[in-house]
């Protein structure tokens, strides 16, 4: 696989797992917020396996990070169920997962 698929397969996988972190987060008081926090965990896992298939330089992960913020932000955008406060977590959640991330 390409790093450009593989970039493209990441932030895919990492949206998902962001939007549903997210939704646990901002909407917790609805039934479905445990299962969008369990959900967004088994997600993350299968973001680490496919991070960890590739070598990735500073590039790489610029183009990650500015992939990821505007494929989440449309993500949101049309995720009308979730309370306004989802913007406001946004940026804040992203750098979470990525740093997770560059740890590993």
């Amino acid at each position: 696989m390409s790093k450009s698929s593989s970039i493209s397969e990441l932030t895919n996988l990492l949206v998902k797992s962001l939007r549903h972190r997210i939704g646990g987060i901002v909407n917790f008081n609805e039934i479905y917020a445990q299962k969008y926090s369990r959900d967004a965990e088994v997600l993350f896992r299968e973001v680490e396996k496919v991070f960890g298939a590739e070598n990735w330089n500073n590039y790489d992960r610029d183009r990650i990070k500015q992939e990821l913020r505007k494929k989440l932000k449309a993500e949101l955008e049309r995720c009308e169920f979730l309370d306004e406060r989802k913007f406001e977590v946004m940026d804040e959640e992203i750098n979470k997962a990525l740093a997770n991330l560059w740890l590993k």
